[in-house]
């Protein structure tokens, strides 16, 4: 039994062998699934023929650099006219800083001169408080007692007065009597004395009071003329102190004079500074930018004015809002030393990162104007970034030096 299955097993594969191939059995053998991909794998194969033949491959040179302002110069920010101490820093170089902003904390002798005037214009309050108290309570007292030596004196006239009248009356009738002979005339002139006595003694009695109202006048007035003198004094030391006050406010608290960025910080906490001195500086923000590039040498000889390149701020996300557009206006001749970049960038630490074992050409690369995007730049996004760009900030550039055809590089690279 199981060799005649063998036979008819044989028989069918012979059948299957010798029949002739039909183009219906290949198509049927190709899912769609199949052709799906066949036909993908055909717009792949002639998407990069087209490519090869009509795309474009960009040859460019690299380069890192800053963006410099045409007009203005790195400002320096100095101490103060007081020799002092750098108490605190709030700021570190790359830092975007607006006009008036602090900057540094700094202490100086105008903080010890003030504290100084401080304690005497309090010690000249203190002075007049008392004063005005002392002089009320003297004045107060002197007025009391005249008033009780006026009383007592009016009290004496009222009755000097009253005296002088019957003494008068007297010396009248005794005058009288003198010219009938009835009295002599010792008894006449001892009444005439006594008289001019007791008048003598009226006017004694209100030159007293006129002197004692006088003597509270200038008493008073020698009071109120100290107050016066108390209260100038008092005047002068707030205007001094005033005046200190604004001075150290102004040397203590040290801010930007203009808009930009932080290039360099020469001072560092605790430092003790003189008149005058160089504490930092600072790019001024402008609109009037240009990228100043440094390429390595051998590269940089590919470079032409005119050429394209591609600015990107390292403060930019590149992927969402692309690069700046430019072209370059000049290209150094030899390469750049440390010193010519520390004359131009004013900036240690900027220098430093650029400079590399390979010599740098400088590159200035004008940057496309555009006045219809915040920056005020083309950019290859429709607006770019929503921001200032200012003296200062770090940028990375490509510098487009030669396009080519892919199917040149892939002959140039058959023909290698």
């Amino acid at each position: 039994m199981s060799k005649k299955k063998g036979i008819v097993f044989r028989k069918k594969a012979l059948e299957q062998v010798n029949r002739p191939a039909l183009t219906e059995d290949v198509f049927q053998a190709i899912t769609p699934r199949y052709w799906l991909l066949i036909i993908i794998l055909f717009l792949i194969i002639t998407a990069f023929v087209i490519w090869l033949i009509r795309g474009t491959l960009f040859i460019k040179v690299e380069g890192k650099g800053v963006l410099m302002t045409v007009n203005k110069d790195v400002i320096t920010v100095q101490a103060p006219e007081e020799e002092g101490t750098i108490t605190d820093i709030y700021i570190k170089p790359g830092d975007h800083v607006n006009k008036n902003t602090l900057l540094a904390k700094y202490n100086n002798k105008v903080a010890i001169e003030l504290e100084i005037s401080q304690r005497f214009l309090k010690k000249l309050k203190l002075e007049q408080q008392s004063l005005k108290k002392r002089s009320t309570e003297v004045v107060a007292n002197l007025e009391k007692n005249q008033n009780e030596q006026i009383v007592k004196i009016n009290a004496s006239l009222d009755a000097a007065r009253e005296k002088l009248k019957q003494l008068q009356i007297m010396l009248s009738l005794k005058e009288k009597a003198l010219k009938k002979g009835i009295l002599d005339l010792p008894n006449v002139t001892e009444t005439r004395v006594e008289y001019y006595r007791l008048l003598q003694e009226i006017h004694s009695h209100e030159a007293d009071l006129v002197s004692m109202k006088a003597n509270l006048v200038e008493l008073r007035d020698k009071w109120l003329e100290r107050e016066r003198e108390l209260t100038l004094s008092v005047l002068k030391a707030e205007e001094h102190v005033d005046l200190l006050t604004q001075k150290l406010r102004q040397s203590q608290f040290i801010t930007s004079p203009v808009s930009g960025v932080v290039a360099e910080v020469r001072v560092k906490q605790g430092d003790y500074t003189k008149a005058g001195a160089a504490l930092l500086s600072i790019i001024p923000a402008d609109q009037n930018l240009y990228a100043l590039v440094f390429v390595p040498a051998k590269k940089g000889k590919l470079l032409k004015p005119g050429m394209a390149a591609q600015i990107t701020p390292t403060t930019i996300n590149k992927m969402e809002y692309g690069t700046i557009k430019g072209k370059i206006q000049s290209i150094s001749l030899l390469p750049v030393t440390q010193e010519s970049m520390q004359a131009v960038l004013k900036n240690q630490q900027l220098v430093s990162s650029f400079i590399g074992k390979d010599p740098l050409l400088s590159v200035k690369i004008i940057m496309n104007r555009d006045a219809k995007t915040p920056s005020g730049y083309q950019w290859t996004s429709r607006l770019g970034p929503n921001t200032q760009l200012t003296q200062g900030t770090l940028v990375d550039v490509m510098i487009n030096i030669e396009t080519k055809r892919p199917i040149e590089l892939l002959v140039n690279f058959y023909n290698l």
